[in-house]
């Protein structure tokens, strides 16, 4: 027994179960799936209010058939107190059966960083106060580390607690974003999106970041930023830029138009990056997409002053069939060929980008629709080496020149 002496546990949900007691790591079992760790979990992440009993049984028991399950719960709060008696811990109870709703022992005095960063959350949307409500919004935010218990992330009832936490987490970003927004602290404003970018990578919190390093004139490092986003998102999620990533890139634009004492430094910026793109290929120039929007409007800009022609060609990956390729691990590597066949065919004058993942687009400079024709049969040639003799391409071919007269009559 604890004689009257209060256990004191700090549990550590976020990035996985981790319990410390007495400044000690404890472990309850080297399994931290098992139902009677799970039991805890649910018990302590309800808090004050407590969980009932049959909804207890429910969760630990969904989908499975069990001949009683009063006798298996019985069975599994005495394996429950084995394991935590086993680890070292004082004999209590831990966990308390009232009128058929199970709450921490009163013996026992948890700090969750979960249940904090809820009860933090929650105290900030009824704060009245705008300092005090970013004060308990930064310190819920610190809370938030990670995933909630990542060896569970199957169980439906993790699923739904760690969606419900991750919007919590997003309302903390948004409010601290554009409270530092505001108030031009762009440094705290970085640190915050950082953060977000780098635990929840598809969410687009690196627009927050490239602006925050815009506010603080970092423009190398936000373009660095911006770089990286765009590549993620059309090699690893294989879907274009969304408009907002492409405001970044047009107030990047903007912001250095209007600063010519940044000339110097820009100039250096474009020589290093001339010299690591020459130091990677020798052939065509692979660019993001709205690099190549940009490389379009260029070239199309100055075809009727110099009068060579500039043709857009879009390849796209399809099986034998000519259908569309489903299996995205197949499609992935596919992807990874049909970009080296792409630059391994074209010159250093023509520009490429991923446009999907199953899409390239090309601008191929100074040639004709028949000559389009021969890179197309050149660039099947060397994909179904790289790829096998029943990979397949489809192409399309349009002029820069026709273009304006399209999107006049599409209008």
């Amino acid at each position: 027994m604890t004689n009257g002496k209060k256990v004191k546990l700090q549990i550590q949900l976020f990035g996985g179960l981790a319990i410390t007691y007495e400044g000690k790591s404890i472990s309850i079992g080297k399994n931290k799936t098992s139902k009677y760790i799970q039991l805890l979990e649910i018990v302590w992440l309800s808090g004050k209010d407590g969980i009932s009993k049959d909804s207890l049984m429910n969760i630990l028991y969904d989908r499975e058939e069990q001949s009683n399950l009063n006798n298996s719960f019985n069975n599994l709060i005495y394996q429950m107190h084995k394991q935590l008696k086993k680890s070292g811990l004082p004999d209590c109870d831990y966990v308390v059966n009232v009128d058929g709703v199970f709450y921490t022992d009163e013996n026992v005095e948890i700090t969750s960083d979960a249940v904090d960063f809820f009860d933090l959350v929650t105290k900030a949307r009824e704060a009245n106060d705008q300092a005090e409500e970013m004060k308990l919004y930064k310190e819920a935010f610190d809370l938030y580390r990670s995933e909630l218990l990542p060896e569970l992330s199957t169980q439906e009832w993790v699923i739904i607690k760690s969606v419900q936490l991750q919007k919590m987490y997003s309302e903390c970003v948004v409010a601290l974003g554009e409270y530092y927004n505001k108030r031009k602290d762009y440094e705290s404003m970085f640190r915050i999106y950082k953060k977000a970018a780098d635990l929840y990578p598809d969410d687009e919190w690196q627009i927050g970041e490239i602006n925050a390093l815009i506010g603080m004139d970092s423009y190398k490092e936000a373009y660095r930023v911006y770089n990286e986003t765009v590549r993620y998102y059309t090699d690893e999620l294989g879907v274009t830029p969304s408009n907002d990533l492409m405001d970044c890139y047009n107030k990047m634009s903007r912001q250095i138009t209007n600063m010519p004492s940044k000339i110097l430094q820009i100039r250096d910026d474009i020589l290093e990056h001339r010299e690591n793109v020459a130091g990677h290929s020798s052939g065509a120039y692979d660019c993001s997409y709205p690099s190549f929007i940009d490389a379009y409007h260029i070239l199309s800009r100055n075809m009727e002053r110099t009068g060579q022609s500039v043709y857009m060609m879009l390849l796209t990956l399809v099986d034998y069939e000519g259908k569309k390729i489903s299996n995205q691990s197949k499609l992935e590597t596919k992807g990874r060929l049909l970009q080296e066949a792409v630059s391994y065919t074209l010159r250093q004058g023509d520009t490429y980008c991923k446009y999907s993942s199953s899409q390239y687009l090309l601008l191929l400079v100074g040639t004709s629709k028949e000559s389009c024709k021969i890179v197309y049969r050149r660039i099947l040639t060397k994909y179904k080496m790289l790829a096998g003799p029943r990979a397949e391409i489809d192409y399309s071919v349009v002029s820069l020149a026709d273009l304006p007269e399209r999107l006049a009559e599409a209008r």
